[in-house]
């Protein structure tokens, strides 16, 4: 629908406007976060040009999982509204207000491995940069299984696979990991 509104107040206008460009970004609610983060994540969001029907529901979102889940607020609510600017170089300006709900801020448990055999579990664990107590990062944890995932490949094992398994204690705000491994078999 917020298509369709812009393609409708472009023709009204009489000019041809494409990309969206946000020239503002608010932070509103339990935000929970230093600033600095919140200045950076406005600084990454304004320096792109959105496109589509679906581009708040898309920011939102990158919002929720960068700047708020890889700081450790794994449960974060994001709800966000727009102030529609008059296009600028044949671009939508628009003003965004995010209204957050930061949650609690969750840390790293135990990190454990079931099933490997070719890669002890402490050689495992080494990949991954997170130790317990840290801050809980997805990202950091991505990175770790692309590591395990590469030094399977280098020795032999291309069909590995690793199934995460998050067990989360709301109660201490701590988030433990179980991989299960199925190593397929070794390739010479």
């Amino acid at each position: 629908m917020l298509g369709a509104i812009l393609v409708l107040a472009t023709a009204v206008a009489g000019q041809t406007a494409t990309g969206i460009r946000l020239v503002g970004v608010r932070f509103k609610g339990n935000k929970r976060l230093e600033t600095v983060d919140l200045r950076k994540c406005a600084a990454d969001l304004k320096s792109r040009t959105y496109e589509g029907p679906g581009w708040l529901a898309y920011i939102s979102e990158r919002v929720r999982l960068q700047c708020l889940q890889d700081k450790g607020y794994f449960n974060a609510l994001v709800e966000s509204s727009t102030m529609q600017l008059p296009d600028k170089q044949g671009t939508h300006e628009f003003v965004v207000t995010f209204n957050i709900d930061a949650g609690s801020q969750y840390r790293i448990g135990q990190i454990s491995f079931r099933g490997n055999r070719a890669l002890s579990s402490e050689e495992l664990r080494s990949m991954f940069k997170l130790t317990s107590g840290d801050i809980f990062s997805p990202v950091n944890i991505r990175q770790g299984v692309d590591q395990i995932r590469s030094t399977y490949v280098g020795r032999g094992y291309p069909d590995s696979t690793m199934i995460p398994n998050a067990n989360i204690d709301d109660s201490r705000h701590v988030i433990s990991m179980v991989f299960d491994c199925d190593e397929g078999k070794q390739v010479h």
